[in-house]
């Protein structure tokens, strides 16, 4: 088998743990099996997708802003808008009303601008 094949189903075998662990309420877990991964090439957007909820649900708000920031501007309509979603809840709480706006907008599918590029 082809040695990219190969990295390629290593990588979505983590993606489906860390899944399978963020649906478990354990997101220590879910971030650990995304380490390491260190060459995910096509799929970086979903790695940072799930990076990005393990740590919302661990209060990391800031950091996880970072890895959902970079799904939601690489992953395409309609599967980035739980991105865009988390991050008007992550603009709201930081009292950013218009980025909070578009990317809620964003999240219902509008196409404004990109909310994260403005700063």
């Amino acid at each position: 088998m082809d040695p990219s094949k190969k990295r390629e189903i290593r990588v979505l075998r983590r993606l489906v743990e860390a899944e399978g662990y963020l649906e478990l309420g354990m997101p220590s877990q879910a971030l650990a099996r995304l380490e390491g991964i260190d060459d995910s090439g096509p799929l970086l957007a979903v790695v940072e997708m799930l990076r990005g909820k393990a740590l919302w649900v661990q209060h990391r708000f800031d950091d996880a802003a970072h890895s959902l920031r970079f799904a939601a501007q690489h992953i395409h309509a309609p599967f980035d808008r739980p991105a865009w979603l988390a991050l008007s809840w992550y603009y709201h709480n930081r009292g950013e009303t218009d980025r909070a706006i578009q990317s809620l907008a964003r999240a219902r599918g509008a196409h404004f601008p990109d909310p994260s590029s403005s700063r």
